[in-house]
């Protein structure tokens, strides 16, 4: 009985370890697919678009703008867009300018370098690829 009781409790630990890893995963493969649906979303209408993100705030978000930096793209079937984060998965760290990632109508990235959106200390990243664009969870 003592043998299955240890047994017990670490199988109830790893899996809650498991469950929010899993849970992090997930929230960056969502903002991963609402920036390619944005970009793709602009790209379709002519329309540049821009990325802000910010890992400062708490909790970390990211919102979503076309033409210039200023004017709110809600994507279909969402209310909002500014997109807040669960506490579970900060920010730790981005390359992306506090003026915001900007795609041209091309859907290509005006950036040098690849973009990087780092999620709690490097589990997971986003990296949008310059100068196509693609995007994809590290």
């Amino acid at each position: 009985m003592v043998i299955m009781a240890i047994l017990a409790s670490s199988t109830i630990g790893s899996y809650s370890g498991f469950n929010t890893s899993l849970r992090l995963f997930e929230e960056a493969r969502d903002m991963s697919r609402k920036i390619q649906y944005a970009r793709d979303y602009c790209l379709v209408r002519n329309q540049s678009f821009f990325l802000k993100v910010d890992a400062a705030a708490t909790p970390s978000s990211y919102s979503l703008f076309y033409n210039n930096n200023s004017t709110a793209l809600v994507l279909p079937n969402e209310s909002s867009n500014t997109f807040e984060l669960p506490g579970y998965a900060d920010i730790t760290s981005t390359n992306v300018a506090e003026a915001g990632l900007e795609f041209d109508i091309l859907g290509e990235p005006q950036i040098t370098e690849n973009a990087s959106i780092v999620f709690e200390s490097g589990e997971h990243t986003i990296v949008v690829v310059t100068p196509t664009g693609y995007t994809y969870l590290d």
